[in-house]
């Protein structure tokens, strides 16, 4: 009987050697594919299975979810004109004492005083940007009072340019005695002022004064 050399290897051996060394490598090759299916592809069905058999016992509180969601998204879609009712203006501009203008941030007792004094030499305001004029009112603060105050001009009696006095007319800011003869002057020569475009032009062109004046008279 004849020995075998040494690591001498018979076919089949050979042959058990290679079918060993191809499946090992098959599960190398396929270990990423199989470890995606349990993680991703199997963890997904456990989960909602788990979801589906919690369904009855959480299905008030879901209810209770979906209706707070939808309050919330109409709260967001509510138009501009609810925010209004939610947060009130201060009011009229013109009727405001100096309590409801310390009630703007940015407005102490010295500015709220300006803003009333300011509105007695005038009169009344009959345009916001007339709070510009007020000594020291940073424009910041001027903003805000944009926002929380009205200016209802329906309720400002404004002079007839055509039957007021000089005495009367003289009440008015911006202009001068002097001035206001040469209106008076053009509204004898007229026989009364019958269109806006006159006043425009005796005002803005003819006196070069600032248009606010317009607005406190009418025809």
């Amino acid at each position: 009987m004849s020995k075998k050399p040494p690591f001498f290897v018979t076919s089949r051996e050979r042959t058990g050697v290679l079918l060993t060394l191809f499946a090992l490598c098959m599960i190398k090759i396929m270990e990423p594919s199989v470890y995606r299916f349990t993680q991703a592809k199997f963890l997904r069905p456990v989960q909602w299975i788990q979801t589906a058999s919690n369904t009855s016992s959480s299905k008030s509180q879901n209810s209770s979810q979906h209706r707070s969601f939808v309050a919330a998204e109409a709260s967001v879609n509510e138009p501009s004109s609810f925010a209004l009712v939610a947060k009130p203006l201060l009011g009229d501009i013109n009727r405001a004492d100096t309590n409801a203008l310390k009630r703007i941030n940015g407005i102490g007792s010295v500015l709220a005083n300006r803003i009333v004094k300011f509105r007695s030499y005038l009169g009344f305001y009959v345009h916001m940007d007339q709070l510009k004029e007020v000594y020291r009112l940073p424009d910041s603060v001027y903003l805000k009072l944009t926002k929380q105050f009205t200016l209802e001009l329906s309720k400002v009696k404004r002079l007839s340019i055509n039957t007021a006095s000089k005495a009367e007319l003289m009440r008015l800011p911006y202009l001068t005695a002097e001035e206001w003869d040469i209106v008076l002057e053009e509204r004898t020569l007229k026989g009364g002022f019958s269109h806006q475009d006159e006043l425009t032009n005796l005002f803005v062109n003819s006196l070069n004064k600032k248009s606010f004046i317009l607005l406190y008279l009418k025809l």
